[in-house]
Order: structure tokens, then C-alpha cells, then sequence
């Protein structure tokens, strides 16, 4: 069974351009330290605690804010330390936790979470991470059992999580104890053929022994995910609705939740597969449907750019070449220095080109009164039209592995996906960098390899 992640849709590709500008969000009033973090006021929140007394509780805060930075590493020895000054910090288990489900270790993670639970039950929060974890340690009831607590806490001040716990456990009460996202296949599977188009890729898939359909194959999306047409066609029955977060627009849109009895793609068929929807024109125009590639998770998973196929195997990958990723809703985050500046870059074979956040391009000196950098069109998404996009001039991107020059990317607004996937995104790793590798994924070791 594949890694189940299913509260979250995100589906980052940007596709075609567009002229609609998108609108921007006043900014958070003063309010708590918590409350700052939950709106994802990062900045007011640093500045609130440089003149706060020194605690467990701020200290675990301070880690709070270097998680949130993309820093894991530096809110690792701040949660550390707050336990040490006091073990009865929740905020400090809780950033343990999160920094083990970040590295695909369900059952640390979940132990962490009940720790802060057991601290400070009334924090909802902590129940929508601790269903997560079960959920990736495929402990079904225990994910149920924290998503009612959720719930039943009702946090009205964090509506796109309660919405999406609430499908949650919709999709839950339909499923009951069955199994669900069941992969069947050989243990090493023929290659599936990849065709090269508008700097995507696409493959065949068939749907309930229907087909085939062309599917883009998307490392960037939390799920995989029909276009609305496609699920009428079908004659599918929805179990429920959530949130789809993407590039453009305001970020998200609605998305039903349906359930394929069969998926089959090549050599490998996953049974009772809950599934997404869109309905963007744009990307209706390319495809029947996305494939969210953590489906496949039991394997590891190639994506062969230069032999134009996926690979599947359950033999583990080079350790020679092996990079560290971070694992967030179905999705890996590469750390990269981009000329020189840190960041967390989405590995994403559904993204035309790579793109970096404006903060990043501002940190590099580019900002919209730099002459020449903006550019008076979007891009489109599934969230909609993307608005502000800036040009970066020739970027380096450096791996602990490899150095790839691109001549020129742009950069566009990706304060939306931060808030959702918990950490600051810094760019998208697109077409024009993946497009010379094979492209390896192991996501239970949360790891990629690039090799050619």
C-alpha cells in the first residue's frame, strides 16, 4: 500500500500564460506568538519573540520560526534545547514531530505528537499532525481518532484544515475497514512508456478498465487527480469535497473526492484509489488527469527523462548518489543553494519550468522596481492565474551533489503553498532542471537521486 496522505491536495503545475492579476491578503493583526504562527506571520513572530523572555515555551517558538524558515536543522537544536530546559514543552514535542514526519518516520513522529498531546490536549492542532503520522504509519484508527478530536475542537480560526479534516473523515466513513490505494504489480515491473510534451510528461493510464487516458506524471502533487470531465464521463459517485492548493489565483480551489475501483498503469493497478478533481480549463486542455507519484511509493520510483520512461523496482538506489530530501505532503522538498542563498526547492516533474518564490528573488536583489525584472504576464495553475512574476537572471542551483546553471527562471508568489505544506517554499525544481537526469525517488527513505 502506498503512502496515504489525504487531507491535503496540492498540484503545483504551472501551465499556460495568463494576464488576470491575483489579489493579495491584508496582513495578520498583532495577536499571540501561537496565533501569529498559525496565520503564518513569520516575521511578527521573530519580532515578537527578540524582546520576549527567555523560556522552554520561546525557545520552542524560535524553533517554530526556523521550521517555518525552511531551517530544520537549526529548529532541531532549538526544540532539543527547549527540552532540556523543560521537558513539559509541547510546542517543543510537537517540533519534534514534525521534523520526524518529515523525514517518513510515522511511528517517532506519532509518539512525539501524543507527547504534546498529553501536555496540552485543547491544542487542536496537535491532533491534526498526530492523524497524519498514523496515517503514515497506515494506522488507520488512531488517524480517525485524532481527526474526530480535530474536529471536535473546531478550530474556525484554521478553516482550510477543518475543511479537509472533515473530508478526511468522510472518505474514512466510506471506506470503513477497507483497505484503500492497494498497489498490485510484479516486483519489477516492465518500464512505462513517457511522452515529452510543453515541457511535461505524460503516460497512459486506464480507469476502471477504461482507456486509455493521458495523464500528466507529476511529482509535485500531493494526489492524483481527474479533471471534472473525465469524472463525469466516468459516471463517478463523489464521497465528499475539500481544498485543492496550487499555483495561482487565490491559491486553492474546490475539489471532489471520488473513488476509482481500478487504476491501472503499465504493469501496476491500484484498487480503490480515492482521487481529486479539477476543473481549470488550461490544464483540462493537456490532460485527462495527474498522477501524483507517491501512489507509487512502494516502489522506488525513476523518471527516466533521457529513455523517456518510469522505472519501478524495489531495489534500493545508489547510495553514492544519494541526496537528503524533505518529505511534506506527499511531496519532497530539495534543499539547494540557489547563487549562494538557502532554500527548499518542490521536486516537481508536473512543472513547466522552474520558478522561484519572489522572497527569494528579492533576497537576490531582484524585486519589481529592478528594471526590466517584471514580466506582464502569469502563469496559470490549477489555483487559478498567477499574478506577480518577476525575471531572474541566470541562477545557479547547487545540490550536495550536482551544479546546474540555468540562464534565466522567474519568479512568482508561493506564500500560499508555504502556508499549507508548514515551511517556506522557495522555488519549484521544473523541466528545465530535471529534464537531462534520471530522476530517482525513495520516499520512504526520503531521498532522490539524479544521475545521468
Amino acid at each position: 500500500m502506498s503512502i496515504r496522505h489525504l487531507l491535503i491536495l496540492l498540484a503545483l503545475t504551472p501551465v499556460l500564460p495568463s494576464s488576470t492579476k491575483a489579489q493579495t491578503r491584508p496582513a495578520a493583526p498583532g495577536i499571540s506568538i501561537a496565533d501569529l504562527l498559525l496565520k503564518d506571520d513569520i516575521q511578527k513572530a521573530e519580532q515578537a519573540l527578540q524582546s520576549a523572555p527567555r523560556s522552554a515555551e520561546n525557545i520552542a517558538f524560535q524553533g517554530e520560526v526556523e521550521f517555518r524558515k525552511g531551517n530544520f536543522e537549526k529548529a532541531k537544536s532549538l526544540y532539543q534545547s527547549a527540552i532540556q530546559m523543560n521537558e513539559k514543552t509541547a510546542r517543543a514535542h510537537f517540533g519534534m514531530g514534525k521534523l520526524a514526519l518529515a523525514k517518513v518516520k510515522g511511528k517517532d513522529a506519532l509518539q512525539s505528537f501524543k507527547r504534546a498531546i498529553e501536555l496540552e490536549p485543547s491544542e487542536p492542532l496537535y491532533h491534526f499532525y498526530a492523524s497524519q503520522a498514523a496515517d503514515l504509519d497506515k494506522n488507520t484508527a488512531e488517524s480517525k481518532r485524532q481527526l474526530e478530536e480535530y474536529v471536535r475542537l473546531n478550530p474556525h480560526d484554521d478553516a482550510d484544515r477543518l475543511t479537509e479534516a472533515k473530508a478526511g473523515l468522510a472518505l474514512a466513513a466510506a471506506f470503513g475497514s477497507k483497505e484503500y490505494a492497494v498497489v498490485d504489480g510484479p516486483k519489477e515491473p516492465q518500464p512505462i512508456p513517457l511522452r515529452k510534451a510543453l515541457n511535461l510528461i505524460f503516460t497512459d493510464v486506464k480507469i476502471n478498465g477504461k482507456g486509455p487516458y493521458n495523464f500528466v506524471v507529476d511529482t509535485g502533487a500531493s494526489q492524483t487527480a481527474l479533471s471534472q470531465k473525465l469524472a463525469r464521463d466516468l459516471g463517478l459517485g463523489v464521497i465528499t469535497s475539500t481544498i485543492m492548493h496550487g499555483v495561482g489565483g487565490s491559491g486553492k480551489v474546490d475539489s471532489k473526492i471520488y473513488r476509482l475501483d481500478r487504476l491501472q498503469l503499465g504493469e501496476i493497478s491500484v484498487k480503490d484509489l480515492p482521487v481529486g478533481t479539477f476543473d481549470d480549463p488550461l490544464v483540462s486542455q493537456l490532460a485527462d488527469g495527474i498522477i501524483g507519484t507517491s501512489m507509487l511509493a512502494d516502489y522506488v520510483i525513476t523518471i527516466n527523462y533521457p529513455d523517456s520512461r518510469i522505472e519501478l523496482t524495489h531495489k534500493p538506489a545508489s547510495a553514492a548518489d544519494s541526496i537528503p530530501v524533505w518529505y511534506f505532503s506527499n511531496m519532497l522538498l530539495l534543499p539547494t543553494d540557489i547563487n549562494n542563498q538557502h532554500g527548499n526547492l518542490i521536486v516537481d516533474t508536473g512543472a513547466i519550468t522552474t520558478v522561484f518564490s519572489l522572497e527569494i528573488a528579492n533576497a537576490l536583489g531582484i524585486t519589481e522596481k529592478t528594471p526590466g525584472a517584471k514580466v506582464d504576464m502569469g502563469l496559470g495553475g490549477v489555483g487559478g492565474a498567477q499574478g506577480t512574476v518577476l525575471m531572474m537572471p541566470r541562477v545557479t542551483l547547487k545540490t550536495v551533489r550536482q551544479s546546474e546553471t540555468l540562464n534565466s527562471a522567474l519568479a512568482i508568489d508561493l506564500k500560499d503553498i508555504s502556508k499549507m505544506l508548514g515551511t517556506e517554499v522557495s522555488g519549484v525544481a521544473g523541466f528545465d532542471f530535471l529534464q537531462n537526469y534520471k530522476l530517482t525517488l525513495d520516499y520512504y527513505k526520503a531521498e532522490i537521486h539524479l544521475s545521468k
